[in-house]
């Protein structure tokens, strides 16, 4: 919490011309890749694609896709969801890796590979990648694989079993919910390219922003905001 993203030392708050492509909570990240820096490291051993790589499919266990754009995001502007209709054209053929692993490398490399450091990501490996497609589910489901393997190198039930949740989930919440206020407070009377563009719908997210100050935080529909200001300030900073 001490580095929440977008908290006045963030390089996004501060106009630092950042890609709304790089990593979303990006305050904490610079921080920790800073510190990994200055103590010597020159290349981080990822466990991005990991989640991928022992995916069920929507066979096995019928999901919305991570890519979906949900009618409860109200804020998306008529230009951008006119622009769904056309998301797949033209589009590169698939990869050996997961669309989802390939947005992740992509989120995490240039902070890393700004600092020195050379990511290395073993689950991506087009070998792992085509082992966890041949894995039988019950050894996917609930990452098992994965499970087994730390239990046999000798962790403990608390590490292969842990009952506590592994997300960033309340850093997000906290950020939205404190550092974020003021600064959709000034988006809004100031005005944004992403309004401009028909991108962001101000009115839609003037009543997002509401729905947060004054109800229970949803995971679910109110973390998405984030990306919002993010994209904003990219959009300011790159004019």
């Amino acid at each position: 919490m001490e580095h929440a993203p977008l908290n006045p030392e963030c390089g996004r708050v501060r106009g630092a011309r950042i890609s709304p492509y790089e990593e979303p909570l990006h305050r904490p990240f610079t921080r920790l890749t800073e510190t990994l820096a200055e103590h010597g490291a020159r290349v981080v051993v990822t466990g991005l694609g990991g989640d991928e790589m022992v995916a069920l499919s929507q066979d096995e266990y019928p999901h919305k896709s991570m890519g979906e754009i949900s009618d409860a995001l109200p804020w998306i502007g008529p230009r951008a969801r006119a622009a769904l209709e056309y998301a797949d054209d033209n589009i590169a053929p698939p990869a050996a890796v997961n669309s989802m692993t390939l947005l992740s490398l992509e989120t995490t490399a240039p902070v890393l590979m700004r600092a020195g450091i050379w990511p290395v990501h073993p689950f991506a490996d087009p070998g792992m990648v085509q082992l966890g497609e041949w894995l039988p589910m019950h050894w996917r489901e609930l990452k098992q694989l994965q499970r087994r393997r730390l239990a046999a190198l000798g962790l403990s039930p608390d590490v292969t079993e842990s009952r506590e949740r592994e997300s960033f989930a309340e850093v997000v919440q906290h950020t939205l919910t404190t550092h974020a206020r003021p600064l959709f407070a000034r988006m809004l009377h100031d005005g944004s390219p992403l309004f401009e563009e028909q991108v962001v719908d101000p009115d839609g997210l003037r009543q997002a922003v509401r729905r947060l100050s004054e109800g229970p935080y949803r995971e679910d529909g109110d973390a998405q905001l984030l990306e919002v200001l993010d994209l904003h300030f990219a959009a300011q900073a790159f004019l």
